[in-house]
């Protein structure tokens, strides 16, 4: 499986990189590939006024992996701009029933919020998006020298139950629409 992560914070070393590095080292290698991208070090103009080298990379990750995840910061209740920017450049070409994982990070108390509203947004996409979401905040980690830690274990195997999913939707049949 060809497993896609983007982390949709607009800040380097954020807590929803950490948990895009850590579904990194859940996934079983080598049989299965992961690429993660983070959002905040690509070049993604604001979608209207443009496309960039980047734009294109992230079309070309996103047509082609078999699944992908993707974390978002809460900011006031809703996902990231960065973000829906990104998910603005893409389309029902790049997505359609591509099985799709989503996982959020809120600063006080955990909120799926931003779930709800990317679940809408993947729906307009034809992605198939899986039940099962994981949703953090801050203290679930532990701050060390080399950035965040997670440190909830029943947040660590929601993951893995999360990697799980995509690798069985993502080796079924695939149905059109």
């Amino acid at each position: 499986m060809n497993l896609l992560v983007i982390s949709g914070s607009a800040f380097p070393g954020s807590h929803t990189n950490a948990i895009a590095q850590i579904i990194e080292s859940l996934v079983e290698q080598p049989e299965n590939k992961v690429t993660v991208v983070d959002l905040c070090e690509l070049d993604i103009p604001v979608f209207g006024q443009g496309k960039s080298d980047d734009v294109e990379e992230l079309k070309r990750l996103t047509e082609e992996a078999d699944a992908m995840m993707i974390g978002t910061p809460n900011y006031h209740t809703s996902y990231s701009g960065v973000l829906k920017n990104a998910l603005d450049h893409l389309s029902i070409n790049e997505f359609e029933m591509k099985p799709v994982a989503l996982f959020c990070n809120s600063g006080g108390m955990r909120n799926s919020d931003p779930l709800t509203q990317l679940r809408m947004v993947m729906r307009g996409v034809h992605a198939m998006v899986i039940p099962t979401q994981a949703s953090t905040c801050d203290s679930d980690f532990m701050k060390t020298a080399k950035g965040h830690v997670l440190k909830n274990e029943e947040i660590i195997e929601r993951l893995s139950l999360m990697i799980d999913t995509l690798v069985k939707q993502a080796d079924s049949e695939p149905v059109s629409i």
